[in-house]
């Protein structure tokens, strides 16, 4: 059986995950696990092409920790169900997560409902389903903000943003690829960002990976790929995107009580709005207890830190491609992306029960982005 060392410089506290390079091992058939050497501590680890991964907390800073690959057996999973001729919806072992719809009916593709820990809705609903506790709370605004999107004002002069008279489309090709396992679960999916009138702006391809992280919380990576592959493209200086966006449930809002903190440990809308941030954790009450999105920009994404259109009535979005002008005072912004070239964005999403030092949000983003190291070594 194949031994594995993980190390962790920094340390790592917090469940996230490890990818240990197999190319060449041999390892057990079906399913398998990661049984930590000296206990009884064992995880699931999934085969991801020529890496094998796992989810893996507790790790002290510097210490190597060893494990043995065994086989699992049985064991819970994230899986994927088509659940109409335009919607494919995720399942974690808790229960329902998220559901991707790519309708032509709808601008562009968006997820919802997003489910997270016990159950708890932590979007919103409108404009899909009219909820009378949104309408009380009078949070029918912007009917373009569906859920958990990808939108971005003034691409090449189209508006593929808003929904008003002149918008434009991001219009869905494919589900490219589908996996499941018990470690991780989603897809990728590629579509068509048009004018109006349909002609092609860029290509977009986007990929969303589900981990099982336990009930406490809900991990993802959002992978966004822009390509120019009919002219140049020329992204505007303005406020109005997000390459990952999200409307949160009406009581998180900062307007009814919610709270919304980034990295530079700046707390509220008039302190985060159009600031740039590593990350931004956007948090409040749901049924008495505080639930909360943290969104993570890795540092590899152009323009890292991005800003971020965080308003107090609910809506988050990071943005890469606006300057200090579009969000105040300052120098423009904008982006110019030459024919033929691909930008590709990298997103951490961690949905978690209790506020953002409780959740350790800060420890997750470092995880993500200093993972701990893992090799064969028997």
């Amino acid at each position: 059986m194949a031994v594995i060392e993980i190390i962790s410089e920094m340390g790592q506290s917090v469940p996230a995950p490890v990818a240990i390079p197999v190319a060449g091992v041999r390892l057990p058939s079906g399913l398998l696990a990661l049984r930590e050497e000296g206990g009884s501590r064992q995880v699931p680890a999934q085969r991801d092409g020529d890496r094998l991964v796992a989810i893996v907390g507790g790790l002290q800073a510097g210490k190597k920790t060893r494990y043995t690959v065994v086989e699992a057996g049985t064991g819970a999973r994230v899986s994927l169900k088509e659940t109409g001729s335009s919607q494919l919806a995720v399942t974690l072992p808790e229960g329902p997560f998220a559901t991707y719809n790519f309708d032509a009916a709808a601008p562009r593709p968006f997820l919802y409902p997003v489910i997270g820990p016990d159950g708890k809705p932590v979007t919103r609903s409108f404009p899909m389903m009219d909820v009378p506790e949104e309408k009380a709370a009078k949070d029918q605004d912007h009917p373009h903000h569906r859920s958990f999107w990808t939108a971005f004002d003034e691409v090449s002069g189209v508006d593929n943003w808003s929904e008003g008279p002149r918008h434009g489309y991001t219009k869905h090709k494919a589900i490219e690829r589908r996996f499941e396992g018990p470690v991780f679960g989603g897809f990728t999916a590629s579509s068509t960002w048009t004018s109006r009138e349909g002609k092609p702006v860029l290509d977009e391809r986007r990929t969303l990976r589900v981990y099982n992280a336990g009930p406490e919380r809900r991990l993802l990576d959002y992978d966004v790929e822009l390509s120019a592959a009919y002219e140049d493209v020329h992204y505007g200086d303005t406020k109005e995107g997000g390459i990952l966006a999200w409307r949160v449930f009406h009581t998180i809002k900062e307007n009814e009580g919610g709270r919304m903190e980034n990295n530079e440990r700046a707390v509220g809308e008039k302190a985060c709005w159009g600031k740039p941030a590593a990350w931004l954790d956007y948090c409040g009450p749901i049924d008495g207890q505080t639930y909360g999105i943290a969104m993570m920009d890795h540092p590899g994404n152009t323009n890292h830190p991005c800003r971020w259109h965080a308003r107090g009535y609910g809506l988050v979005g990071t943005n890469p491609f606006a300057g200090q002008k579009a969000f105040g005072n300052g120098p423009a912004g904008g982006y110019q992306q030459a024919k033929g070239s691909t930008l590709r964005f990298r997103y951490r999403v961690l949905i978690h029960r209790g506020g953002t030092a409780e959740s350790r949000v800060d420890q997750h983003y470092h995880a993500w982005i200093q993972p701990a190291a893992g090799k064969v070594v028997g």
